[in-house]
C-alpha cells in the first residue's frame, strides 16, 4: 500500500525531514510486518497439520468397537497432540529468536540514551553510593 503524498513535488525530489520518533515508528512497523508474515506462515502450517491429525483421529475412532480401543485411540491422539505442540513451540521460539536478533538489533540504537554526566561525574538523578567519599 502506498501512502499519498502530502503535497505537490513538481517533479523535484523532496527533502526528507529528520525525525527520530518517525524513524523509530517506521523501523518498528517494518519489523512487525516481518514478524507477522513469518508467524502467519508457521501458524497456518501448524493449524493445517492439526486439522489433518484431528480428521484422522475421528476416522480411526469410527473403527473402534469397544471402550478399550476408544481409550487407546484417544491416548494415541493425545500423545501426538502433545508432541506436535511441543515441536511448534520450539519452532516459534526459534523463529522469534531469529527474527529478534536479525530485525531488532538495528533498532537498539533507538533505545540507547546518551548519559550526560555533570561535574561530579554522575548522570542526572544519579546519587552517589553510600560508602563513597566526596572529593
Amino acid at each position: 500500500m502506498t501512502m499519498p503524498d502530502s503535497g505537490p513535488t513538481g517533479g523535484a525530489a523532496r527533502a526528507r525531514i529528520a525525525n527520530p520518533l518517525l524513524d523509530f515508528a517506521t523501523a518498528a512497523a517494518e519489523a512487525q510486518l516481518k514478524f507477522w508474515q513469518a508467524f502467519h506462515v508457521e501458524g497456518s502450517a501448524f493449524v493445517a497439520k492439526r486439522l489433518r491429525a484431528n480428521l484422522e483421529f475421528l476416522r480411526e475412532l469410527g473403527h473402534c468397537a469397544d471402550p478399550r480401543a476408544i481409550g487407546d485411540c484417544q491416548w494415541a491422539w493425545l500423545g501426538n497432540l502433545r508432541k506436535d505442540y511441543a515441536e511448534e513451540w520450539a519452532r516459534l521460539a526459534g523463529t522469534t529468536f531469529a527474527l529478534g536478533v536479525s530485525e531488532m538489533s538495528p533498532m537498539s540504537g533507538f533505545y540507547a540514551r546518551a548519559e550526560r554526566k555533570g561535574s561530579n561525574g554522575l548522570a542526572p538523578g544519579q546519587r552517589p553510593a553510600r560508602n563513597s567519599v566526596s572529593p
